[in-house]
């Protein structure tokens, strides 16, 4: 089966769909404004599409991609996020189209002129084979802007990657990462501030993982703040030392002000670690509280001061939770039981549709 992939292929999560796809036997291309330099590997070719395009080049880019994949002939197009890659998908017209909402495509861009982007949506909806989301949460949102039926399936956890490891020595202090990016969407500043408060006696250490337009902001806050010498700010870490980088923790802390799905506290638990985060979004359904660790109603700072400080004093009882971990991600977010999903749907599909070429125009 030949697919076509409408998506960033900069961004891990293309890329670790367009690998799975590919070990299943499926043939893949992808069109996207950002290359991949490491996709021939996989024998994928990443064609570009026109970053940033005005309203007049929308529809020169969307008529060149129709040709492009009628000549392709893909039995799928699968566009991964809505309000960008599945409106070149749409206008492109060649079907049968196939969805994936990722979250700020239907958290954030309806709420921008939605005299005109909420009627976009549902277009768009209508223009759609099917439509997936990565969680429970994101599938309510897509449907409460017009989306009739949206099939659930996660972003998985490779779990050969992202494998159980022992526990941190008893001797050790509480240690905790982020691996979130440094944008004030991830209240990390609000989670420095928590810290500041903790009694200075406890022990713990912290690492802070990746960039982004808050890194240098945020160092001076840690400064400011007098947090230098228990918080290390590790940059961008390479995918091959991501998982070995987490395991040095115990907790991972993610106090997030919107999030669609959770990946990173699932990479977390499947290695026999623990996660603490908001209530919000999607991280409600990743994170078991009192199994897989905790939940805390959105800037409680007094609970999160609370929580942190009685984990510091029992350390040990973290890294006994973290033993559940790797059972709760296999059982709900292996990668592979996604990718059978997402290839079952192509299937269904394609089985119900015919592809067609439309003239492009909406």
């Amino acid at each position: 089966m030949r697919i076509a992939l409408l998506a960033d292929a900069a961004s891990v999560h293309t890329q670790r769909w367009a690998e799975g796809l590919v070990r299943r036997g499926l043939t893949v291309a992808i069109w996207s404004e950002r290359p991949w330099e490491e996709a021939s590997r996989w024998g994928i070719a990443v064609h570009r599409l026109p970053g940033s395009p005005s309203r007049l080049s929308w529809w020169t880019a969307a008529r060149k991609l129709g040709q492009e994949l009628t000549r392709y002939a893909p039995a799928i197009v699968h566009a991964h996020y809505v309000s960008r890659y599945g409106l070149y998908g749409a206008l492109a017209g060649v079907r049968p189209l196939v969805l994936s909402v990722w979250g700020a495509d239907v958290e954030v861009f309806p709420r921008h002129r939605p005299w005109l982007t909420r009627p976009l949506l549902r277009y768009l909806w209508s223009q759609a084979a099917a439509v997936t989301a990565s969680s429970r949460y994101l599938a309510g949102v897509a449907q409460a802007l017009g989306a009739r039926s949206v099939s659930v399936i996660p972003f998985g956890i490779d779990r050969t990657r992202f494998a159980p490891r022992p526990p941190n020595p008893p001797t050790t202090p509480l240690r905790f990462v982020v691996n979130k990016a440094l944008e004030p969407v991830y209240g990390i500043d609000f989670l420095l501030e928590v810290l500041a408060e903790l009694p200075a006696a406890l022990p713990w250490e912290g690492r802070i993982l990746g960039g982004g337009s808050q890194r240098e902001a945020l160092g001076d806050l840690c400064r400011r703040l007098g947090l230098s010498g228990r918080i290390a700010w590790m940059g961008r870490v390479a995918a091959s030392e991501l998982p070995d980088t987490l395991a040095w923790a115990d907790l991972g802390l993610y106090p997030s002000w919107r999030e669609s799905f959770g990946v990173a506290p699932l990479e977390m638990m499947a290695l026999g670690r623990v996660a603490a985060g908001h209530r919000v979004g999607g991280l409600p359904e990743v994170i078991a509280e009192g199994q897989t660790g905790w939940l805390v109603a959105p800037g409680d700072r007094g609970a999160w001061v609370s929580l942190l400080a009685e984990l510091a004093q029992a350390p040990e009882r973290v890294r006994q939770m973290g033993a559940r971990g790797p059972e709760w991600v296999a059982s709900r977010y292996d990668f592979e039981q996604s990718l059978d999903a997402m290839t079952a749907l192509y299937r269904q599909v394609a089985r119900a549709s015919s592809p067609r070429v439309r003239s492009g125009r909406a």
